[in-house]
């Protein structure tokens, strides 16, 4: 037995091991791991403190962690036959036949090492037991198990394991990836799917364009389409990615709708009988914060008079609908339902008027608007601006985008250092938009630019930037992480916008917090400026954008916002309007 105590009273390596696997069977796992960090390295507990951390890392269910740790303790014991037992258990568990029966046997012809076997937590399973209960890929399962029921941050956690220790499955592969892309992660996403491209030209396609790879995503969206050109889906998200990799989207919608959606049909809509019906289609959104404004839009129908539906995916309450939780009367999963079904689900709920506020985002709902003839069909935003029939029989101008007027914080109170920021995605910050930004923080030498954490962790986003910038004005630039758009315009002076863009929300949530904001030439925001009577703050040429950067720069009072209403209200109103049509 390894002593308890040292000579000085004070407890021993061995003891200070015991003490934080007590903890960890406790349920302490912070202190346990606080207790262990010191002792790693200790030679006289530094097997069992890897051992004990080895415990805590499965009890958190980092296993591939937890695999790595015993793996570690096996080779630098592989006597000790406690360690191979736990380590055989551990195999079983993440399904490995081969390797938790070689190890298991072995460890019945090792010697059993009391000490360790009492740092084992009480609920960690025997062998024996983790042996027969074992699973094919459990941790895949437990993923997919996680995105139905609406945990993507669990989904995504649980993918990645499985692949730390199954790299070759294709399937596992694809399916982080696509997790990935739904929580926003497209540079991880673009890494993940590099070995398997060939295979996923399309995911890669809509990763690299997500990234703002343009030659690439063009290159790899053509051999997708080129592939599978029978492929609604895939076209789809070619229609989608469009405006960011320079190609022409309402073309591509064009012939996407001749060759995907059935012919159209004559309308057959029902007279209002009692309340008035509006279904929000939600399953996906070309910008994924456009759900706060739709959800905001929704509830804004008097319940006296609207019913309101939502159709989306999965349950009201997973991660993935928390923007739109409480807009809606009822709810549907979406999920499982073919075009067809769907359409025949919208008559079967007696909407009047179904707005679409997915477009090209959700490409089987768009078959479903085409199929759907019981209903005023009603465009959000996010779509070609030419395409509006036969899919849609009114389209919701960009200057109705809805503002939400809030409380501005003091910007940057005696300083003399301005404050630009933008909320943009990596696709957004092309070449165009890359000169319009410079030239505001040439014009602007006291500057710096913030941009809202939009996936530029660090690692190749972060080396976009930078070569996308280059090294001078990059270290002008600085990262802001936040959650809430108020935590993002806390501190901003003036709101730079991008060139391109598929929904006005980032303008809108600029001016909402009283934020002036600018927009390039031939930007994508510019109409929605000018028609809510900003159109001095879209630039004529690259030039002027530093031009009324330093206008603004230089008068606090010019960079005043004059007061915006809330303009939810009057939209719902509008949509309720178009059961005229």
């Amino acid at each position: 037995m390894l002593p308890v105590l040292s000579l000085g009273g004070s407890p021993s390596p061995a003891e200070r091991v015991r003490q934080a696997a007590l903890s960890l069977d406790d349920g302490d796992t912070e202190a346990t791991l606080k207790a262990l960090t010191p002792l790693v390295a200790d030679p006289d507990a530094g097997l069992a403190a890897r051992f004990v951390l080895a415990m805590a890392a499965w009890r958190l269910e980092k296993f591939d962690w937890a695999l790595s740790l015993l793996k570690g303790c096996h080779e630098d014991a592989p006597e000790n036959g406690t360690i191979a037992e736990i380590l055989a258990s551990l195999h079983a568990q993440l399904g490995f036949l081969g390797e938790s029966l070689f190890i298991g046997k072995l460890s019945i012809a090792l010697e059993s090492d009391a000490d360790l076997a009492e740092l084992v937590p009480d609920d960690y399973p025997p062998f024996d037991r983790a042996f027969l209960s074992i699973k094919e890929n459990p941790l895949f399962g437990r993923a997919k198990d996680a995105l139905a029921a609406g945990k993507l941050v669990d989904a995504i956690d649980k993918a990645r394991q499985h692949l730390a220790l199954v790299p070759d499955d294709v399937v596992g592969r694809v399916f982080y990836a696509s997790c990935l892309m739904r929580s926003g992660a497209a540079s991880l996403a673009v890494d993940a799917l590099e070995p398997i491209a060939e295979q996923e030209p399309s995911l890669f396609a809509r990763a690299l364009a997500a990234c703002g790879e343009q030659a690439g995503a063009t290159r790899w969206h053509d051999r997708a389409v080129a592939a599978a050109p029978k492929d609604s889906g895939i076209a789809a998200v070619h229609v989608l990615d469009a405006p960011f990799i320079g190609a022409d989207a309402a073309a591509l919608a064009r012939d996407w709708i001749q060759r995907f959606c059935p012919p159209p049909k004559p309308a057959q809509r029902r007279a209002v009988q009692g309340k008035l019906v509006i279904g929000y289609l939600v399953s996906s959104f070309a910008d994924p914060r456009d759900g706060a404004a739709v959800a905001a839009v929704a509830h804004a129908h008097d319940r006296e008079r609207v019913t309101v539906l939502g159709f989306g995916l999965g349950a009201q309450t997973d991660e993935g609908n928390t923007s739109l939780a409480g807009a809606f009367s009822k709810w549907r999963d979406i999920g499982a339902l073919d075009p067809a079904t769907l359409a025949r689900t919208l008559a079967g709920d007696g909407v009047h008027v179904l707005v679409d506020a997915g477009g090209f985002a959700a490409p089987r709902q768009l078959q479903a608007v085409a199929r759907c003839t019981s209903a005023v069909r009603v465009s959000w935003l996010g779509n070609p601006g030419a395409i509006t029939t036969p899919l849609y029989d009114v389209a919701l101008g960009a200057g109705v985008f809805p503002v939400f007027p809030r409380a501005r914080r003091s910007a940057t109170p005696n300083s003399d250092v301005i404050r630009f920021g933008t909320d943009a995605s990596m696709g957004q910050i092309d070449g165009a938009t890359v000169a319009a930004w410079s030239s505001v923080l040439a014009a602007v030498p006291n500057s710096v630019l913030v941009l809202r954490n939009n996936d530029m962790d660090p690692g190749a986003n972060i080396a976009r930037l930078v070569h996308r910038f280059g090294n001078e004005l990059a270290a002008r630039i600085d990262i802001r992480a936040a959650v809430l758009s108020e935590e993002f315009y806390e501190g901003i002076d003036i709101a730079l916008l991008a060139c391109r863009a598929n929904s006005p929300r980032a303008a809108s949530d600029a001016i909402a917090h009283g934020v002036p904001a600018i927009a390039p030439q031939g930007s994508d925001y510019a109409e929605f400026l000018r028609e809510i009577g900003l159109g001095a703050a879209v630039a004529t040429n690259t030039n002027s954008c530093g031009s009324i950067a330093v206008s603004l720069a230089q008068s606090e009072a010019a960079r005043t916002v004059a007061p915006f209403g809330d303009n939810a209200a009057a939209i719902a109103l509008r949509i309720e309007s178009f059961v005229a049509l």
